[in-house]
Order: structure tokens, then C-alpha cells, then sequence
């Protein structure tokens, strides 16, 4: 086990990719040995399907529990928000409508909720979701004529027994949201007349329009941070907009220097505000994609690369690690959970329990059938 060599790695790209802040002790399990005893619910697409399997870790052991899952089995969904251990998924039914489902890990509530009735959603695309409490929102494209478009974001109250919505008119097209302080956040683009990227901000409550500005080009998606304000992400750099005043902050990476968390199709922040995703190293690993994490109160990125912890025989024989698909972290027990595809099979996949930095050490892992996509603790 390289666990010396994989301390030493992160250590070294924390040099390079980090800045030169003035860093603090992590913190950690410092008072002796901790039991670890979890319970997940793991999410993998089999085939286009999604569908649970719940696993038990008893300290170091990680094994398939016998008992199913509540996670309702469903085709791969059209757009995916997850947030605080509840899913939500957008799928387009055959009758030209949609269905927005909430699943919550937390009681095992699932419940669904067809949308777009009345407009058929032949003539509409939808571009992003997004959910706070009671509020489901969709951000969506109706299609007027083969050259016009106009531009929505429909608030959906299922607080009451019917559904209630109300559109909201975007004068951009629209990309992905982000919710903080009671205001919907819209990434959009100014085609129209500067091809700039656009930030709308809409009143929750009044569910309007209260603030539109241009952030600039090449805006890679947004989110919204442990602070409950937005993180609006670039190539070789990112911004922060306060959610209550609009004022923006900037954080240069510097060139070979960048997280590129922009791609990542899972993110995870820790109490800490850390941020737990997918990452493709560039020259840092032979892996196309590998865990990491990254901390933005210090801008540094600490990089798990597969050959600096594990064995040629595990990475070659035992494992068949192609690409890292998932990356979480179960604070309570202080273990990285990172979902792989296999390089032995198209629908073959696994599930790793390490132990991070600075002691980091591989503790166990199963196969599963699937891709491992999203993870729950129960």
C-alpha cells in the first residue's frame, strides 16, 4: 500500500496547485481510534436504468445489505438536483409532458408531480432544475417557431395538495440555476446582442425578475456554496457573487494551476465548505478522471490519484479502475466514498471506502453491477 507516496503526492500538489495562503490545521479524528459504522444508499445506472442497493460499513467492512432499497427504479432522467440527501430528477414522458420526482434519503419519501400539461413538452426544452423546501423550479425553452424561442423559469409550489406554478419571463436563454437566500440564480446567455454570459436573480417569494447583469464569456455552470452565495465557474478562474448584495470576487488559479471542478458531475461540500468532485488531472495521473477535493477558503486542490495509493497488481488485476464516476464524503465517519467504472466490462462498477489526508489509506472495496452515479447516506 503506497500510502507515503500518495501523502507526499497531495503534498506536492498542494504546493503547485494551491496558493501561497497561510494555511490551518484540517481537522480530523485526533482523540484515538473512531468505530465506523455508516449505512448508504448507492445510486448506479445499470443500462440507462437508476436504481438503489444499500450498503453497510461496520469499521472497515463494506458489504451489500440484503434489505432493498426504497429508491424507485427509474429510467435514466433528462436532468438530475441534488442537494442535502434529497434527488431530484426531470424525465420527458411519451405523452409530450414531464415529471419532476423527489426522492428524500432522509425518510425515504418519494413523490412525483407532472409538469408542463398544458403546454405539451414537444414544443419545449427543458434546461435545468433545481429544488428549495416546497419550490421546485425548471428553467425551459418553449419553442414559438423554428427562428423564435422564448425563454421561462416555472416555480412550483407542492406545498399545497394541487401543485400550483407560475412562469417567470427570462430575456436570456437560460442554462442552469442555483438557489441561495431566497433567490433563484439563472445563468443565461445574451444572444441577442453581446453573446455574454448573464446572471438573472429572481424573488422567491414575489417570483420576479429583481436583478440581471453580464459576467462576462465562457461561463462553465454555476452553484451555490456552503456561504449561500454563488459560485459562477470559468476555465482558469471563478467568481463569487454575493446572493444578497450582487457584489462579485474573484479567484485566479493560475495556468497548470486550475481545480477543474467544471466538469464534474457530482459536487460535495463538507461543513468545512471543502469541495468533493470528479476531477481529469491532466498530468498529475494517468487516470483520465480521479477524486479530489478542493478547498476555496485557501485555493488549494488536493488530487487522489489512483497509482499513488494502490498497488500495479490492484489497479492492473484486482480493481480494473477505468475512470473515477463519483465522489462523496461521509463527514460523521471522516471516509472519501468514490464510485469507479471498470475497464472489464461496459456495465461493471465499484465502490471504495479511503481514508483522506493527511493519513490517507485505501480501507475497502466491492464491485457492484451499474455505474456508480450518486451516493446517500442513510
Amino acid at each position: 500500500m503506497k500510502t507515503y507516496n500518495l501523502f507526499y503526492a497531495c503534498m506536492a500538489l498542494l504546493v503547485l496547485i494551491g496558493c501561497s495562503k497561510t494555511e490551518s490545521g484540517d481537522s480530523g479524528n485526533n482523540g484515538g481510534e473512531k468505530t465506523v459504522q455508516a449505512n448508504y444508499t448507492l445510486i448506479v445506472n445499470n443500462q440507462g436504468n437508476l436504481s438503489g442497493t444499500l450498503f453497510n460499513v461496520e469499521d472497515e467492512a463494506l458489504t451489500i445489505k440484503t434489505e432493498e432499497s426504497k429508491f424507485t427504479s427509474m429510467s435514466t432522467p433528462d436532468l438530475s438536483f441534488d442537494e442535502n440527501s434529497v434527488l431530484t430528477t426531470y424525465t420527458t414522458k411519451t405523452n409530450c409532458s414531464g415529471t419532476l420526482t423527489v426522492h428524500d434519503f432522509n425518510d425515504n419519501s418519494n413523490v412525483s408531480f407532472d409538469v408542463f400539461s398544458d403546454l405539451g413538452a414537444c414544443n419545449l426544452t427543458v434546461k435545468s432544475i433545481a429544488r428549495k423546501g416546497n419550490k421546485l423550479y425548471l428553467a425551459y425553452e418553449l419553442h414559438i417557431t423554428s427562428t423564435l424561442d422564448e425563454f421561462y423559469v416555472r416555480a412550483l409550489d407542492v406545498s399545497v395538495a394541487v401543485p400550483t406554478f407560475v412562469d417567470v419571463e427570462l430575456e436570456q436563454r437560460p442554462i442552469e440555476l442555483a438557489y441561495a437566500n431566497n433567490r433563484l440564480f439563472v445563468l443565461g446567455l445574451d444572444e441577442a446582442l453581446t453573446d455574454e454570459n448573464s446572471i438573472t436573480a429572481i424573488d422567491a417569494s414575489a417570483n420576479s425578475v429583481i436583478h440581471t447583469q453580464l459576467i462576462g464569456f465562457d461561463v462553465r455552470r454555476i452553484f451555490t456554496n456552503p456561504a449561500n452565495n454563488i459560485i459562477i465557474s470559468y476555465d482558469n478562474l471563478h467568481s463569487t457573487l454575493n446572493s444578497v448584495t450582487m457584489a462579485l470576487s474573484y479567484t485566479s488559479y493560475g495556468e497548470g494551476k486550475e481545480p477543474n471542478f467544471t466538469e464534474s458531475s457530482t459536487l460535495h461540500f463538507d461543513s468545512a465548505g471543502k469541495m468533493y468532485y470528479q476531477m481529469s488531472p491532466t498530468a498529475y495521473s494517468e487516470f483520465p478522471v480521479i477524486p479530489a477535493i478542493y478547498d476555496f477558503s485557501k485555493n488549494l486542490t488536493v488530487l487522489y490519484a489512483y497509482e499513488n495509493f494502490m498497488t500495479e497488481t490492484q489497479l492492473n488485476f484486482e480493481f480494473n479502475i477505468e475512470k473515477t464516476t463519483m465522489v462523496s464524503y461521509d463527514e460523521e465517519n471522516d471516509l472519501l466514498l468514490i464510485g469507479y467504472k471498470k475497464t472489464s466490462g461496459a456495465n461493471k462498477g465499484g465502490l471504495m471506502l479511503i481514508k483522506p489526508a493527511p493519513d490517507p489509506e485505501l480501507l475497502n472495496s466491492i464491485d457492484v453491477v451499474g455505474i456508480p452515479t450518486a451516493i446517500f447516506v442513510n
